[in-house]
C-alpha cells in the first residue's frame, strides 16, 4: 500500500514537473517576435507579422470591447481566455486572424 501512495506522489510530481509553461500557440500559427509589448500568432489567413502589428497597436484595450481597425474587427480576450489580451479577425475573403499577447 505505501509503495503504490509513493508511486502515485512521484507521477505526479513528474507530471507537475514536465507541465508546459506560458501560453499554448494554436498547432497552424504563426508566432510573431516581440514588438511593441506584444506577442502575435497568425493564426489564419494572408497576413505577415508586421503588418498584425500594425493593426494590434491600434487596438485600445481600455476602449470598447469591439474595436473596428481596417478591414479587422479585434475583440478583447477574458479571465477565461487569459493571457489572450484580444484576438483580431478580418472582414476579408481570406478571413486573416491573430491573437495578441502580452511579450
Amino acid at each position: 500500500m505505501r509503495t503504490q501512495v509513493l508511486l502515485a506522489a512521484a507521477m505526479s510530481a513528474g507530471a507537475l514537473a514536465s507541465a508546459p509553461t506560458g501560453f499554448a500557440q494554436a498547432p497552424d500559427s504563426e508566432r510573431c517576435a516581440p514588438r511593441f509589448g506584444h506577442v502575435i500568432d497568425i493564426t489564419a489567413g494572408d497576413i505577415d507579422c508586421i503588418t498584425a502589428s500594425d493593426y494590434a497597436v491600434q487596438y485600445d484595450v481600455n476602449g470598447d470591447k469591439y474595436q473596428v481597425i481596417g478591414p479587422f474587427t479585434c475583440y478583447s480576450g477574458n479571465a477565461m481566455t487569459a493571457p489572450l489580451l484580444f484576438q483580431c479577425v478580418a472582414d476579408t475573403e481570406d478571413r486573416a486572424e491573430f491573437a495578441v499577447y502580452p511579450a
